[in-house]
């Protein structure tokens, strides 16, 4: 049992070692020597991950040498060859589940993102809503509130041109239903704005 105490101990002071001897000068990071024509591809492989160890942290970071400095962010990339239908502009839509409602939306989209406000007409009482959401291709999957409630429609919309329709969950505290629902364009996006 000695002998292997020992072993262990000489091999985790020297990753110790290793991590203090591939830093440089004030905590700074080695980087990695290009590859050069006459190695081989596991001499590459090594190079690559020379930084990807958990004893390196960045100072300035405190994560792994190779994670983007503080303050950068990656945009939202479409994907690839899925495409993104337009959803923006102004929606009338007709809710049926156990009652018929009607919701009007003003909606804006950046790439994916959808999102906007409007009005939810229930039994002659009129509540603002706000909308959020994302498309997929030709999916909408849409998250509708009336503002100050805990109400909430969960849309799964198929935009067509001119015209969404699918389905919903309504729920509320103890509540939770079903429905369908049919929308139609009433205005394009540039006109959307003009109509607030």
């Amino acid at each position: 049992m000695g002998f292997r105490s020992v072993v262990i101990a000489l091999a985790l002071v020297g990753c110790l070692n290793a991590t203090v001897f591939a830093e440089g000068s004030k905590n700074q990071i080695v980087e990695p020597q290009s590859p050069g024509e006459e190695m081989s591809g596991s001499v590459i492989s090594d190079l690559s991950f020379r930084n990807e160890s958990l004893f390196l942290i960045r100072a300035d970071t405190g994560m792994s040498p190779n994670v983007p400095a503080k303050g950068v962010r990656t945009p939202v990339a479409a994907i690839q060859g899925l495409g993104i239908a337009p959803a923006a502009g102004s929606w009338s839509f007709t809710l049926t589940d156990t009652a018929t409602r009607y919701l009007s939306l003003d909606l804006y989209q950046t790439v994916d993102a959808v999102f906007g406000s409007g009005e939810l007409m229930d039994r002659g009482t009129t509540a603002q809503v706000t909308a959020g959401g994302t498309v997929l291709g030709d999916r909408l999957s849409l998250y509708v509130t009336p503002i100050g409630t805990q109400n909430l429609y969960r849309f799964s919309l198929t935009i067509k041109p001119g015209s969404m329709d699918g389905d919903y969950i309504f729920t509320a505290p103890g509540i939770t239903q079903p429905g369908v629902a049919f929308g139609s364009l009433v205005a394009p996006q540039g006109a959307a704005g003009q109509n607030q």
